[in-house]
């Protein structure tokens, strides 16, 4: 979605019409539950957040102000949710791969299938720092540029740039070394 896309849905939004939720959840409904299933680790959870997310971006939409980044501001809102749903919830451990299969909605083989790849990425990311985690999971599954991820974290762009680096190498590493299979 463009800039100019998103900023027409935004003021269908504000004047009520639903259609530019709509094509925001379309555009990006998917990459919005990853992110959240980056940091919470739970589908349910990451669902549940995904909704709240939408609902609160239709009661916000009128505090978006076009051309500062429609993706960053989005991701703002959507890591500040992440983090105080982590807050909220700190005693919670992570679910076993058991539990996390017993709440998936969707066909057996399509549940054993994401719940697979969601450890294995989560196996994978653990081994780097929550900072490098953090940037990694924003450029790769939310799509962003280093430039919107320096934004969000409010962090110098060369920062961003060289823990992203940082972090691609020490996978890199270990998967050369066998210790990421």
């Amino acid at each position: 979605m463009t800039d100019a896309e998103f900023n027409a849905a935004i003021e269908r939004m504000i004047q009520g019409d639903r259609s530019g939720l709509r094509d925001v959840y379309d555009a990006y409904g998917n990459t919005i539950y990853r992110l959240f299933l980056g940091r919470v680790h739970r589908h349910q959870d990451a669902e549940d957040l995904t909704s709240e997310f939408f609902l609160k971006l239709w009661g916000c939409a009128s505090t978006y102000r076009a051309g500062t980044g429609h993706k960053c501001w989005m991701n703002a809102i959507a890591r500040n949710m992440a983090v105080d749903f982590q807050r909220k919830n700190r005693e919670i451990p992570m679910e076993d791969a058991a539990e996390v299969y017993a709440e998936q909605q969707t066909s057996a083989e399509t549940a054993e299938d994401e719940v697979i790849g969601a450890m294995h990425t989560n196996q994978i990311l653990s081994r780097l720092s929550e900072d490098e985690r953090e940037i990694v999971q924003l450029h790769l599954s939310a799509e962003l540029t280093f430039r919107e991820i320096a934004s969000i974290l409010k962090r110098p762009l060369g920062t961003v740039a060289w823990k992203y680096r940082t972090a691609i190498g020490k996978l890199q590493k270990l998967a050369e070394e066998g210790q990421l299979v």
